[in-house]
């Protein structure tokens, strides 16, 4: 088997977790640069830690690889006024009660909450139905951003349900007042502008432009897509330099954007596309504009 593709699963390890393990594990000290286990910066020194680790830690690395793994998600986004300290969902019980969940073989299932602290601006809870029984596992996730008050829930069957019951009365002493914040058009224009306050000033990785004939009077597209590493400075070098005129970038509105970290969309939500430290330091301060 091809090494990189046996090791694929790393890729969804943020550096800064792997290394917090190699230095337990292995009790010395592993510099990594902050852009995945397998970038060229990154990839002789992971693999040179990984071809003489025991099978059982491979193991662990895989299962938490599998739990974050969420390159696919789209989240839900939840905001609340007041949070609860760290330390008390610490406190929470590992063990949960799953009838009210599960009313036919609930004997079969044991419910277990686990935390997994994956950046200083990000907690992932978990909550898991353990079972031997395939069918009845379920895994439910959450990503908790306490600095801006925000829990993202990835949608499923009883999600919501699990968020309100055995999640929020560990994170906020309000949670009747959570709110569901929905991404909109004049959310994702808001991505384009420089924040002074935040000092952040994003580069957009693709737009999605949504065009309407009776609005724009272009016939024949429905929506306009542009990429690149940095779409907003490319279109406006573009047509300062070429005098190549962009007026579709205005013909609708904007329902879709991205950077290389994270990903918002009219209608969908959140996506993650990484899980450093970065990452989350700026998706929280974005989410702050919500």
């Amino acid at each position: 088997m091809d090494i990189e593709a046996e090791y694929s699963f790393l890729s969804h390890l943020p550096t800064h977790y792997f290394k917090r393990l190699v230095d337990k594990w292995e009790n010395t000290s592993i510099e990594l640069e902050p852009n995945g286990l397998l970038s060229n910066e990154n990839r002789e020194t992971t693999m040179s830690f990984i071809s003489n680790m025991k099978d059982s830690r491979l193991k662990q690395l895989k299962k938490l690889s599998e739990i974050l793994d969420i390159s696919d998600v789209w989240w839900e986004i939840y905001q609340f006024s007041e949070v609860i300290p760290f330390s008390h969902i610490k406190k929470r019980q590992k063990a949960f009660s799953v009838e009210k969940y599960l009313p036919e073989d609930h004997s079969k299932v044991k419910g277990i909450f686990s935390i997994k602290d994956i950046s200083e601006h990000a907690i992932l809870l978990l909550a898991e139905f353990s079972s031997r029984s395939t069918a009845l596992k379920r895994l439910f996730r959450f990503i908790y951003l306490p600095s801006v008050k925000t829990i993202l829930l990835e949608p499923k069957d009883l999600s919501t349900e699990i968020l309100n019951n055995e999640i929020l009365p560990f994170i906020t002493a309000e949670s009747d007042k959570i709110t569901q914040k929905r991404v909109r058009a004049r959310f994702v224009r808001d991505l384009t502008k420089d924040r002074d306050e935040g000092k952040l000033s994003l580069a957009l990785t693709h737009l999605k432009i949504k065009i309407s004939l009776e609005t724009s009077g272009i016939e024949g597209l429905n929506q306009i897509i542009i990429q690149g590493d940095n779409v907003i400075r490319g279109a406006e070098t573009l047509e300062q330099r070429h005098e190549i005129s962009l007026r579709f970038m205005n013909s609708g509105p904007w329902i879709a954007a991205g950077t290389k970290d994270f990903s918002v969309e009219v209608g969908k939500g959140l996506q993650i596309h990484q899980l450093e430290e970065s990452s989350f330091k700026n998706l929280s301060t974005v989410l702050s504009w919500l």
